[in-house]
């Protein structure tokens, strides 16, 4: 598991104990994707390399582009697309290796229905999608699944869009060996 923070791992790698799986932590920052590539790379350089990729990042601050600096324009292109292509940079070699993989991306309604106060999260979700489509064509030859799941709805707990339920189809669709496509969706129902 990777996260920006160990903090917050070692909770969620407490919480799934129960499970038998063997969890490694590694604390990287989505912000400096070199850093990142890096940290991946030691990842994917030693015995276990994950088969199964979720990048989940986005800046997700309150923005308009008219008023965006050039900064936090690439700041947030950044974090929401270009950290996720180099995972996929990173792990596809290895993937390609074993002859299987896959890579989901948290897609959003956003890419849908741009909002202009999110203006960055908006644009973010529109290339992330993009850039999943495009790998999946990449990579699919190679037996990797790539694949974006666009969360079309406010995440909040204890309604249709509870992280469990959300969870639950991350589940479903890594676990899937039906057709696979670019973009699965959770809506949810």
């Amino acid at each position: 598991m990777v996260a920006r923070s160990s903090d917050g791992l070692r909770d969620l790698v407490g919480d799934l104990s129960d499970t038998g799986a063997e969890i490694a932590t590694i604390a990287a920052d989505a912000s400096d994707p070199e850093s990142l590539g890096a940290r991946m790379t030691e990842l994917y350089s030693g015995e276990g390399a994950p088969g199964v990729i979720i990048y989940n990042a986005v800046m997700g601050a309150p923005d308009q582009l008219l008023s965006a600096s050039v900064a936090h324009l690439q700041a947030a292109y950044a974090v929401d697309v270009i950290s996720a292509i180099v995972v996929a940079q990173v792990a596809a070699p290895v993937m390609k290796a074993a002859g299987f993989g896959t890579m989901i991306a948290t897609g959003g309604g956003f890419a849908d229905h741009p909002i202009p106060a999110l203006a960055t999260v908006s644009l973010g979700k529109a290339a992330l999608r993009s850039a999943a489509t495009m790998l999946a064509a990449d990579l699919e030859p190679d037996g990797i699944r790539v694949a974006t799941l666009t969360i079309a709805g406010r995440i909040v707990a204890g309604t249709a869009f509870d992280p469990v339920h959300i969870a639950e189809r991350y589940w479903e669709v890594v676990q899937s060996d039906g057709p696979w496509q670019p973009e699965f969706r959770f809506t949810g129902e």
